[in-house]
């Protein structure tokens, strides 16, 4: 049984809770990603949280293909909406969580570890601030062996004058400067490397992709 530790279950402060834009709309997910990650994980069961699942349609794909799958959003937007899969999932595989504070996702009481852990056009909305407390969650859940992929805009986003995207750099800047030791991965143990998937469940203009690994 899957459940998730945290004091912060709804990310009240954050513009994507006060302007719930992306999670009223989005509900991303690529049956063809699921099974090139199959693939390169030897066609063994995949422990995966997906961050910012907005619809949480990636996750329940990959519960469906029998994999432990669990999605993170920071807006209960969908729950109260009753929108895409959350009337079935919530408190099941999908969660609300402010991702940019503490938390521990559990599986029978036992600290949950990923194998995969994804974030589709979030990373951007993460706060300077933020963004170190935020990679030092996802090392904490991620398994010695597994990998954090990423879609990263660097594209402005603002609706009825709320800043949507509050870490807008260019990717040369996010690869050199943030996603280093001394950047946003300082005391994560991650590095970071080129994205060598063929596929994405998300490739938005203006956007890159990264793998994070130890």
């Amino acid at each position: 049984m899957i459940s998730v530790n945290t004091k912060h279950p709804i990310a009240y402060e954050s513009p994507d809770h006060i302007m719930p834009w992306g999670t009223m709309r989005d509900n991303s997910t690529s049956i063809e990603f699921i099974s090139e990650l199959e693939s390169y994980f030897l066609n063994q069961p995949i422990n995966t949280i997906d961050l910012g699942c907005s619809g949480g349609q990636l996750t329940i794909d990959f519960h469906n293909k029998g994999h432990l799958a669990v999605g993170l959003e920071g807006s209960d937007y969908s729950i109260k909406h009753n929108r895409a899969n959350w009337p079935e999932w919530y408190n099941k595989t999908l969660f609300t969580c402010d991702i940019t504070k503490e938390y521990q996702v559990m599986n029978n009481n036992e600290p949950f570890k990923a194998q995969l852990i994804t974030a589709w056009e979030v990373v951007e909305h993460i706060h300077p601030n933020d963004l170190q407390m935020f990679f030092n969650q996802i090392a904490k859940h991620l398994a010695p062996n597994g990998i954090f992929v990423a879609s990263v805009s660097t594209k402005s986003d603002v609706i009825d004058g709320v800043v949507l995207h509050q870490s807008v750099f260019g990717e040369t800047e996010w690869i050199f400067n943030i996603l280093t030791d001394e950047g946003a991965l300082r005391g994560s143990n991650l590095k970071y490397h080129p994205y060598p998937f063929k596929h994405a469940v998300r490739r938005d203009p203006g956007s890159f992709h990264i793998l994070l690994k130890f």
